[in-house]
């Protein structure tokens, strides 16, 4: 019975997903604090196992005006990308380093910056031009909607923004 369960969220979630990438984009602006949507967004992502994640954020930030519903999606989507990386690379919750840091910094022309970076193994370099293309994922379970539903949204548009991906050595 819990196999079922298991396979109907799946496929529930892979509908969703599927409905919310060929749905036109739209936006419901307001006034949001940045913070508190990564920390939700980390909390969604990484439910059970928080104590993996470190929020390294900058409590002096301004409030957004960005649609927080979307934004969180987005970040919920790249957070869960990244804690399936860290498994991928059995890189346990023993492990001394937090398994993602999620980090909010006003960068010094005043562009605010939401960056992750997990411990996982990195993506292919042979991998790396695709992974904003529908469909593409490397998991067996993937839809590979993800990432291209946040690169479309551009991440809510916190007025200018800028999905980016990359890989250190």
């Amino acid at each position: 019975m819990l196999f079922r369960s298991e396979e109907t969220t799946r496929l529930n979630r892979v509908v969703t997903e599927v409905l919310d990438f060929a749905k036109p984009i739209r936006f419901d602006f307001a006034e949001a604090d940045l913070n508190d949507i990564c920390r939700s967004s980390a909390t969604a992502a990484w439910l059970g196992e928080t104590h993996r994640v470190a929020l390294d954020l900058d409590g002096s930030l301004p409030s957004v005006v960005t649609d927080a519903e979307r934004l969180r999606t987005a970040l919920v989507n790249i957070l869960t990308n990244a804690r399936h990386a860290v498994d991928a690379a059995n890189r346990g919750p023993e492990a001394a380093e937090p398994a993602v840091v999620v980090r909010t910094r006003v960068a010094d022309d005043d562009q605010i910056t939401v960056a992750i970076r997990d411990r996982g193994m990195g993506i292919g370099r042979e991998d790396l031009a695709r992974i904003f293309d529908p469909y593409f994922t490397t998991r067996r379970a993937g839809t590979g909607l993800g990432l291209p539903i946040s690169k479309d949204r551009k991440s809510t548009r916190l007025n200018s923004s800028h999905v980016s991906e990359s890989r250190m050595p």
